[in-house]
């Protein structure tokens, strides 16, 4: 059976999870169905394998909105090769195709229930929820995870004060657990949880979309969402970096925004700087469990990579050969070195990142599988606000080609593995 350890999950595909604008708890839904229990369960009616093509087509209603690349995963068959995970190729109305490990043992698919859906992580488990006052704990099931749990906690989205928490979902990261009013807590930030406040004016005149994104290997999430008035999308991380650090037991990592910062403006002031290298902004935005001595005490980080920000380092396109480039490093993750506030402490590596050397706004969300120098390698980018103090709101793709601090920058994640 084919291995996906890295799973992607998008707004855009058939029956996602929706973040509206005063819903509470649709973001523990979120997360649940991307971690847990998978979605766009639907009936299939009609599988066959072309052994010329090499690939089997699921014949499925109009508008089963499954994605090329998305994982999905099939049930119900009395063919053991067309079950199970697979990665989709190609899709059309009323048809996907996707390419077994091995070819099935009949042509066509026999069963009674054969069922189709967006296959979840299965390396998250959910541990308690509480649907009265919308809180969920959740923790990675990988056996070279650390032990910390999540808890989610939705503040209430109804309140109609903007400059309060109000939009947000609190995320609280547990050194010890044992239930979701008894556990010790090590980090937490604040997480957007809806898109209240969006407005359409901007997200014309700029790149925003109503939209979120979710990729994990199992033990590290990537949440990319768009929030606030101008509709712009951030970059959330929770779970394990690749430490240096032998026998490492808390490096979890995790970065907020500040939720006090009225959603209603079409600044920067209610983003992060995720984007950011070298410097945070707002160093209590990013989080690390523990410092690398291990002593309870949680202490911030920063990001090194090539340039100052993730997509910025210079115009696009590169004006010596009118080309795209990434950068072939890893993305370092750096702490305060002990006793200053200077990041000078190499503690790992964030694993999955891309880092484009400059933006090219019209990959926003596209999956590309022949960068130079990654071919085959399947990687989605997309574009993502880096904390400032101006506005870009009236900016058009072709501003964007030149560096500068008024526009988002494109970051990418590899689809298929992270090692």
């Amino acid at each position: 059976m084919a291995d996906f350890p890295v799973k992607w999950f998008s707004s855009d595909m058939g029956g996602a999870p929706v973040l509206s604008d005063q819903t509470p708890g649709e973001m523990i839904a979120l997360m649940k169905a991307c971690l847990s229990t998978g979605f766009n369960l639907v009936p299939i009616d009609g599988m066959e394998f072309d052994s010329g093509t090499g690939l089997a087509t699921v014949n499925l209603s109009t508008g089963h909105g499954f994605l090329p690349w998305q994982v999905i995963e099939i049930s119900g068959a009395d063919q053991a090769g067309y079950n199970g995970e697979h990665r989709v190729v190609s899709v059309g109305t009323g048809w996907l195709t996707f390419a077994p490990d091995a070819a099935p043992s009949a042509g066509a698919a026999t069963g009674d229930s054969m069922e189709i859906k967006a296959s979840p992580s299965k390396s998250w488990e959910f541990i308690h929820e509480d649907a009265a006052t919308y809180q969920a704990s959740f923790r990675s099931t990988m056996p070279d995870a650390t032990d910390h749990v999540v808890i989610m906690t939705d503040d209430d989205p109804t309140n109609s004060d903007v400059t309060s928490t109000a939009d947000c979902v609190n995320m609280t990261v547990a050194e010890i657990y044992n239930d979701l009013s008894d556990y010790q807590e090590s980090i937490s930030q604040w997480w957007p949880a809806s898109h209240r406040y969006w407005n359409e004016s901007y997200a014309v005149r700029s790149y925003g979309r109503k939209d979120w994104t979710l990729i994990t290997n199992g033990k590290l999430i990537y949440l990319a969402l768009s929030y606030g008035a101008s509709g712009k999308r951030a970059i959330f991380v929770l779970g394990n970096f690749d430490s240096v650090r032998p026998a490492d037991a808390h490096h979890f990592i995790l970065n907020g925004l500040d939720p006090k910062t009225g959603w209603s403006s079409t600044g920067y002031d209610m983003y992060n700087d995720f984007l950011q290298l070298n410097q945070a902004d707002v160093s209590r935005l990013r989080s690390i469990s523990r410092k690398y001595s291990q002593v309870p005490e949680s202490t911030s980080f920063n990001l090194l990579g090539y340039g100052e920000r993730i997509g910025g380092s210079f115009d696009a396109p590169n004006p010596a050969d009118n080309g795209f480039h990434v950068a072939s490093g890893k993305i370092g993750v750096r702490e305060e070195l002990q006793g200053t506030s200077a990041h000078q402490t190499l503690r790992g590596y964030l694993p999955g990142i891309v880092q484009p050397l400059c933006t090219v706004p019209f990959y926003d969300m596209q999956v590309i599988d022949d960068v130079p120098g990654l071919d085959n390698r399947p990687i989605i980018f997309m574009l993502a606000t880096v904390r400032d103090y101006g506005n870009y709101e009236s900016g058009s793709f072709t501003d964007w080609s030149i560096t500068n601090n008024y526009r988002p920058y494109l970051i990418g994640f590899h689809l298929d593995h992270w090692s």
